[in-house]
């Protein structure tokens, strides 16, 4: 509700058949060559295709190791995300893009965050 004050990311999970709808997309990963996806089960999987390391661990949507920096163009998440992100972040792995985008990697390991306690 208060995302816009706090700069939280702002996420929007994609249906099955919205993510069938998709097109393949370019990604380009600043200070690397351009990447293709094209209909892989997320970027990180995309980018991994491409033979580009990138840091991952969990491939779930909770650790934060696959963590980038959206610096242009949209993505749409096809997986829960459990770890806390902030405005311009995403996870590799749990999203894919929404046409051509342009995202940067950090330069260090994120140090981990504190996630909200789910109500039973």
């Amino acid at each position: 509700m208060f995302d816009w004050l706090f700069g939280k990311a702002k996420i929007t999970y994609l249906s099955v058949d919205e993510q069938s709808r998709l097109s393949s997309a370019h990604i380009h990963v600043v200070g690397h060559t351009l990447q293709h996806w094209q209909g892989e089960a997320s970027m990180l999987a995309a980018l991994d295709s491409g033979e580009l390391a990138v840091r991952s661990s969990c491939r779930n949507g909770n650790c934060g190791a696959c963590i980038a920096y959206l610096m242009k163009g949209d993505v749409g998440y096809v997986k829960t995300v459990h770890f806390p992100l902030e405005k311009n972040e995403l996870l590799m792995c749990s999203c894919v893009p929404i046409g051509d985008i342009e995202i940067a990697l950090p330069l260090h390991p994120i140090e981990p965050r504190k996630r909200k306690r789910s109500s039973y």
